[in-house]
């Protein structure tokens, strides 16, 4: 009978889904050639993100997938696919899946739904882009982990270094999220970023942070990327 390995791939083939396909390729190089790899790919719906709960919340709205989201999701499986090849995993082996809702959950309804012996999903550890996805929607890993019908192998990546420039830090830490969440609507202050989305090795964040932050948030906003709006005197900046 053959058993299989339910694999998270993010559209765009990121850093992480490359290191949790390489943890894949070795599993199956030294397995059975009776052990399949389902290589699962999620185009994300809208849904609000509350930074202060950073948790899902509202209704996820229903929407019609685009040609341009399928096309990408199924490259991204066409690319991974690939890859495995080149490492010796018969194609036979491979079968290729493409959801569409709230990434974590569509996982674990597929593991459910397939009876997969175990999952393997990426994560970015401490990095200023998981963290702020953290704050914001929460964790997918730690998401998959708590729902999971069956164990789950994380693959992270190294650690890095604390960035010398904490603006451009913050910014990019930002756009990473917004690209990877391109339906959902979201509200940032100055604070809220400074404080839950240091660098790693950062335990507090101070006046320094807050500074970096605020600057990080009025550059994408002068650039078009999110909007400024002044709410009783505090500043938010929101990606409408």
């Amino acid at each position: 009978m053959n058993k299989r390995i339910l694999l998270g791939i993010d559209t765009g083939t990121s850093a992480t889904t490359r290191q949790a396909v390489h943890a894949v390729a070795e599993l199956m190089e030294s397995a059975s050639p009776h052990l399949h790899v389902v290589l699962l790919t999620v185009i994300p719906v809208p849904y609000m993100a509350s930074p202060s709960l950073g948790m899902y919340t509202g209704q996820v709205l229903p929407i019609s997938v685009t040609l341009e989201q399928r096309s990408q999701a199924e490259a991204s499986l066409r690319k991974v696919q690939e890859e495995l090849q080149e490492h010796g995993i018969d194609p036979e082996q491979i079968e290729t899946l493409v959801r569409v809702g709230i990434p974590p959950d569509e996982i674990v309804k597929a593991a459910k739904e397939l009876h997969v012996s175990f999952i393997v999903i990426g994560s970015h550890g401490d990095s200023a882009a998981q963290k702020l996805r953290r704050f914001l929607v929460g964790s997918t890993s730690r998401r998959v982990l708590s729902l999971a019908p069956c164990p789950v192998i994380v693959a992270t990546l190294p650690r890095t270094r604390q960035p010398s420039d904490l603006i451009n830090w913050y910014e990019n830490a930002i756009i990473a999220y917004l690209r990877e969440h391109p339906g959902s609507l979201t509200v940032f202050t100055p604070l809220e970023v400074a404080q839950k989305f240091a660098p790693p090795g950062k335990k507090t964040s101070g006046r320094k942070e807050i500074a970096a932050a605020t600057l990080a948030l009025e550059r994408l906003a002068s650039n078009g990327v999110l909007c400024c709006h002044d709410i009783k005197g505090e500043l938010r900046y929101v990606n409408d």
